[in-house]
């Protein structure tokens, strides 16, 4: 289920999108424009409907915020304000908005341009010919991955099993929908995956944190883990050893 992180100061407007949307999404708000650049940050949300008016800091600072930290740059914002003149529409495309919708709004056309955004979204993410964080680098069109410049070798599988969770980030992903996504139809236990996600996150050493284990349900790629091993010589240090020993055997 989609994460929809509201930005809005009004309780009413607060309830009515949670209403509308609650069957769809996984709404959580905030009601000021620094606890909602905090969540947008922690909660890594699937899009954000941004509202004007919100006091001392504003849906456009907000929005300047939010385009600005690596974390929310290409996260679909749409705003939702009481305000109808062109300067306010022009201002928020010209930060980086993706949409702009009026209040008082028809819960099924916001609910349609949601899933619009959120669908260019993932068509945007999935055609991205990388990926890079810090010293990670995954190259998709040439199915290459590489820690701080030395490249790591994976099999076919392997690699389309990292490239899976990268495409779907933030997402709790159960082993059952990971089997069907990667392996496609197989009778195979799904313990698999575990096994495979062992050896992946052996081969990432100091960047094996990127994929967690969400206990009971599965696994969440986090783009950018706040918590990182730091022995980065060490571990490919290790990667070179085992790579000439198995020159030295072959």
């Amino acid at each position: 289920m989609e994460k929809i992180l509201v930005i809005e100061d009004n309780k009413d407007y607060q309830f009515l999108i949670q209403t509308s949307l609650g069957k769809e999404y996984r709404v959580i708000v905030a009601d000021n424009g620094n606890s909602g650049v905090e969540m947008a940050k922690s909660q890594r949300p699937d899009l954000i409907l941004l509202d004007i008016s919100l006091g001392e800091v504003d849906g456009f600072e907000v929005c300047h915020r939010l385009r600005a930290q690596k974390e929310t740059e290409k996260v679909p914002i749409i705003f939702l304000s009481s305000r109808s003149d062109t300067s306010a529409k022009k201002m928020g495309f010209d930060l980086g908005a993706d949409d702009y919708v009026q209040k008082p709004f028809e819960a099924e056309e916001l609910i349609a341009r949601i899933k619009a955004r959120i669908k260019q979204s993932k068509v945007n993410r999935e055609n991205l010919p990388a990926f890079e964080h810090e010293g990670l680098k995954v190259d998709f069109v040439g199915h290459r991955v590489f820690l701080i410049d030395k490249e790591v070798s994976f099999s076919a599988l392997e690699f389309k099993l990292l490239a899976y969770f990268i495409r779907h980030p933030d997402h709790v992903l159960a082993r059952d929908k990971i089997l069907n996504s990667v392996w496609g139809e197989t009778f195979v236990s799904d313990r698999v995956v575990d096994s495979h996600i062992r050896t992946i996150r052996k081969k990432l050493g100091p960047f094996k944190s990127h994929i967690e284990s969400i206990y009971g349900e599965g696994y969440r790629f986090n783009p950018s883990p706040l918590s990182q091993d730091n022995s980065i010589d060490d571990d490919l240090d290790l990667l070179d050893c085992e790579e000439d020993a198995t020159k030295t055997a072959a």
